[in-house]
């Protein structure tokens, strides 16, 4: 079975090139056929299912979460976190070149100014909507716990290593839930709508924020199915992931940071 990642996309369908052979500036880049594996029901298993339940299982009261990881957040947080999704990062990776496709089969194609115009009026736009939503939630007492400041940089170093943290989980986490996760489960499932892969890879993507409380993981699964419309619109994994960091990296502005 071979299929465009991007059925509706006009690109002319033509077998992989080889890593590294990159088409002339002035040519349309072609589009790599699919190669279905059993490494890539193995790399939507762990996203889909795994990945999920091991946030909600090693997850408790939000809160007392919350204290325990400030303890030390850069030897217990912000490392270990950029450890894993690097690895998660590795999975995808090794998995899109199995299939033939490489990364540019889940979004990362040529870098344009108009990806960046893109990430930023959505950054504006989909603040003011989650402002929103989160006013909803706190009224239905849904409210994200307070000691999520905790966990946020306080330090020089800890700033720097923030900074290093958001890029981190802008290309991994984009690449995962959004870049890989839509696309196969549309594929592999043989769904012709993308609503259902949009759910799903919401779902997941809220679920390693469990740590939040319910509030949290409502809002941050809204947020995933906001940054899936992005990427389904742009046909591109850049607006998103510009988008992700500017709004974890703004973390360092907050007004309780010193």
């Amino acid at each position: 079975m071979t299929e465009n990642p991007y059925p509706d996309h006009n690109w002319e369908r033509v077998p992989a090139e080889p890593i590294g052979n990159i088409p002339p500036a002035e040519e349309t880049p072609a589009a790599p056929i699919f190669r279905k594996s059993r490494l890539s029901y193995l790399t939507l298993f762990f996203l889909l299912i795994l990945w999920p339940a091991l946030s909600l299982i090693t997850t408790g009261d939000p809160a007392e979460a919350l204290k325990i990881l400030s303890v030390s957040p850069i030897f217990f947080i912000y490392l270990p976190t950029m450890v894993i999704q690097w690895m998660v990062f590795l999975l995808v990776f090794l998995t899109t070149i199995r299939e033939g496709t490489g990364l540019a089969g889940i979004g990362f194609g040529k870098f344009r100014l108009l990806h960046l115009l893109w990430g930023i009026a959505f950054l504006l736009v989909s603040n003011l909507i989650l402002s929103l939503i989160s006013l909803l939630l706190t009224a239905l007492n849904l409210t994200i716990p307070g000691e999520l400041e905790l966990i946020l940089p306080k330090t020089g170093i800890e700033r720097i290593l923030w900074a290093f943290l958001a890029a981190t989980a802008a290309i991994c986490e984009e690449s995962a839930f959004r870049g890989y996760l839509i696309t196969r489960i549309k594929i592999l499932s043989g769904l012709k709508s993308w609503i259902i892969p949009v759910i799903l890879s919401s779902l997941a993507f809220g679920s390693g924020h469990a740590y939040q409380g319910v509030g949290g993981f409502i809002l941050i699964t809204i947020y995933g199915a906001m940054f899936a419309l992005l990427f389904l619109k742009t046909k591109s994994l850049w607006p998103v992931v510009i988008a992700h960091f500017f709004q974890d990296f703004s973390a360092l502005f907050f007004p309780f940071q010193k």
